[in-house]
């Protein structure tokens, strides 16, 4: 796909983040157009999950700044001057929503509950507003008839796209996916990107860490390859895919098409 270009709508300027004395990221510099795919691929422990976490705010910062439509949301803590205005900062954060590896939906309560939970709780919808806004979202992600249902009723990729309403339901936008794949049944798989294939047609600014290359190479305005908590290739997936640039990139890429089974080399 194309977007047209755009002035950034998320910029992540020179990141660091660290647990005790391990370098998580290290000086990550990242910008994400309105309507943009931005899908961030790289081995396990790359940093990637830990990218967006700190984007949706679940995780401190050490150095560098997060901004959302130039407002800065997160500041390092270490960095000179004053922190980040507290109330800016909040309203930002509701126009990011993130979808998890675990769906992390209430047990307790039906799909229509789960989704209309943090509108009324943190939007202030009104019931009907807010039940009326699950109906249309339940209808986007094909659970229109499940809305009195529990979630263990429901299979793991009827339960990935109701966390994908549920996140939806905030208005986000900008939406993250952190490997929202990972743990599903193959046949499962399938029903998931869908569902973000169509929000990607609807214009919706997404960032997504995936292993699904398919996605990737259909979805993805750009793709960026991450390795050892720094950004090591971005490039839209045409040429990532055929001729990476890095020689990390194209080592990634080889033992990914052969542990899936393919014969074909990356040039």
């Amino acid at each position: 796909m194309s977007a047209p270009q755009a002035q950034p709508l998320v910029v992540i300027d020179s990141v660091v983040k660290r647990y005790g004395a391990e370098t998580v990221l290290d000086r990550v510099s990242l910008n994400v157009g309105a309507g943009q795919v931005m899908v961030v691929i790289g081995p396990s422990g790359s940093g990637k999950s830990t990218l967006l976490r700190c984007l949706a705010g679940l995780e401190p910062i050490q150095k560098g700044r997060i901004l959302v439509e130039d407002v800065v949301v997160s500041k390092g803590t270490e960095e000179a001057g004053p922190p980040p205005d507290a109330a800016a900062a909040g309203r930002l954060r509701h126009e990011v929503g993130m979808v998890f590896q675990s769906f992390n939906l209430f047990p307790h309560l039906t799909v229509m509950d789960n989704i209309t939970l943090a509108p009324r709780r943190v939007r202030g919808m009104g019931k009907d507003e807010a039940e009326a806004l699950a109906v249309e979202l339940l209808r986007r992600v094909g659970l229109e008839d499940k809305r009195g249902v529990h979630p263990a009723r429901l299979s793991g990729g009827q339960q990935q796209r109701a966390a994908i309403a549920r996140a939806l339901a905030m208005r986000p936008r900008i939406m993250l996916f952190d490997e929202v794949t990972s743990a599903l049944d193959p046949e499962l798989v399938g029903e998931v990107l869908k569902t973000m294939r169509e929000l990607a047609e609807q214009g919706m600014t997404m960032l997504v860490v995936t292993h699904e290359m398919g996605f990737a190479r259909d979805v993805a305005d750009n793709v960026v390859f991450m390795d050892r908590g720094a950004i090591v290739e971005r490039a839209p997936p045409d040429r990532i895919f055929s001729e990476p640039a890095e020689a990390r990139t194209r080592a990634f890429l080889e033992r990914l098409l052969e542990r899936e089974g393919g014969n074909r080399r990356v040039r």
